[in-house]
């Protein structure tokens, strides 16, 4: 399934500056004639206030918000619906080909509060995901981190899409506790490269990168020199999951530059 440039992509929106340039990356990586799809998603609380559910929204309020998602987001189609805004946008987004959605990169007390729905959606999507972070900018280069896992081949292989749909560099970068031993990296990435087309392989020519130490730390730091971070999204275990997140998720939140995640498949 083509990613890049995108037929038809999910644009979840709140009306917020983080949505507008969610909105602005969408229309960038979205192929000619593009179903570009707008949803609003009214949250409701998970118990009723003060023992009264919140009522449905009328005919005309869910009017209101469709009119005012075709004013906000050009070109969109729009989409209202009510429920938990993580479902929902997965839910809806294994129709299209990307998602696409702003980065609030919430932390300590507001994310506790609020929660990352970027996050929960990077988790559970089945496709992959774009979390932009500001207005979109001209991508030069763009990060791989890989494990050497089967399934990190996954994000490495959009990440050649991504970086030969930008005209961009592809960096790999490979952090390892201690370099002197495990697999060599270099052959993993020759391996992948294997499978391309000789035509995408002389476009890309991916550079590696290896580190040693703790791998977050090492992909925030490398992610400040590029444009674009695209990894896969891996569930190891749930209570792993529940305590300190996927690195997926942890990188979300702390990077400064948008990511792209794929699902593993798991």
């Amino acid at each position: 399934m083509k990613r890049f440039p995108a037929p038809r992509v999910l644009v979840p929106v709140d009306f917020s500056a983080a949505s507008r340039h969610a909105w602005s990356w969408a229309r960038a990586v979205s192929a000619p004639g593009a179903e570009l799809q707008a949803l609003y998603v009214r949250q409701l609380p998970p118990a009723p206030v003060l023992g009264m559910p919140m009522p449905p929204l009328s005919r005309a309020g869910r009017a209101d918000l469709v009119k005012r998602l075709r004013a906000a987001y050009r070109g969109c189609l729009p989409r209202v619906e009510e429920g938990d805004p993580a479902v929902l946008i997965e839910r809806r987004g294994r129709r299209a080909n990307l998602i696409v959605m702003g980065n609030h990169g919430r932390t300590g007390i507001d994310r506790a509060v609020l929660g990352s729905v970027s996050e929960a959606v990077v988790r559970d999507s089945a496709v992959p995901v774009l979390a932009a972070r500001g207005a979109p900018r001209r991508v030069t280069s763009v990060l791989a981190p890989v494990n050497l896992t089967p399934y990190s081949l996954k994000g490495l292989a959009l990440a050649a899409e991504a970086a030969e749909f930008f005209g961009a560099e592809l960096v790999v970068l490979h952090v390892a506790a201690d370099r002197t031993r495990g697999p060599n990296p270099r052959l993993f990435v020759e391996g992948f490269l294997g499978r391309l087309p000789p035509a995408t392989r002389r476009a890309l020519r991916p550079r590696l990168v290896r580190r040693t130490g703790d791998p977050l730390r090492e992909i925030l730091a490398e992610s400040r020199r590029h444009g674009l971070v695209a990894l896969t999204a891996h569930r190891k275990s749930l209570l792993s999951d529940l305590v300190i997140g996927t690195t997926v998720e942890r990188v979300l939140r702390f990077c400064p530059v948008p990511v792209l995640a794929v699902p593993s498949g798991r």
